[in-house]
């Protein structure tokens, strides 16, 4: 099984997935349909939802993911409700909602699931950032303007030189093809 589906309309984690996935040997194919999103307090179960559905529609192996971000310091907001926040925030709004904290970690919490006819099997990993205390460059979701993954630059900096800060770092990739070598071994 050298070639995927990962079933995502979003072209960013699509090529942040097919580099990890090259590295591998795998090659990763985008299959962008259209799926229900449930409504839930955390990742894991919008993404199982989301792969059976898949699943069922296409009738072959696929992935899918889905990113929440945890804010400790907001008791855990937006959670998995970042997309529709980043679509009333402005950087500004995430600036002046982060600014107080004493507590300036943000996580990525990162689920990808795989599914086929025989199993699902569901992958988490957690990647910790820091909320910056000023708005450092400009991209298509807000809160990149002021998280870092590197404590230096903001991850919508990262983007505009060419690439994500979380490519070098353990990521729900890195588990997911480890899991796929193992079953080929």
């Amino acid at each position: 099984m050298n070639e995927l589906t990962f079933v995502t309309g979003n072209d960013l984690k699509f090529s942040t997935a097919q580099h990890l996935c090259a590295q591998k040997g795998l090659t990763l194919i985008q299959q962008d349909i259209e799926t229900v999103e449930i409504q839930a307090e955390t990742g894991e179960p919008i993404a199982k939802h989301k792969a059976n559905e898949a699943f069922q529609k296409l009738q072959k192996p696929i992935i899918v993911t889905d990113d929440t971000w945890v804010i400790p310091g907001l008791n855990g907001f937006p959670g998995p409700y970042m997309k529709s926040i980043n679509h009333w925030f402005t950087r500004e709004d995430w600036l002046r909602l982060t600014l107080p904290l004493t507590d300036r970690t943000i996580i990525l919490r990162q689920v990808a699931v795989y599914q086929d006819e025989m199993e699902q099997v569901c992958f988490t990993v957690d990647i910790k950032g820091t909320l910056l205390k000023e708005i450092r460059g400009e991209g298509s979701f807000p809160h990149l303007s002021i998280l870092s993954f590197d404590g230096q630059r903001s991850e919508a900096e990262a983007l505009a030189e060419g690439h994500s800060d979380t490519v070098g770092m353990h990521n729900v990739w890195m588990e997911l093809t480890a899991w796929l070598e193992g079953r080929q071994a």
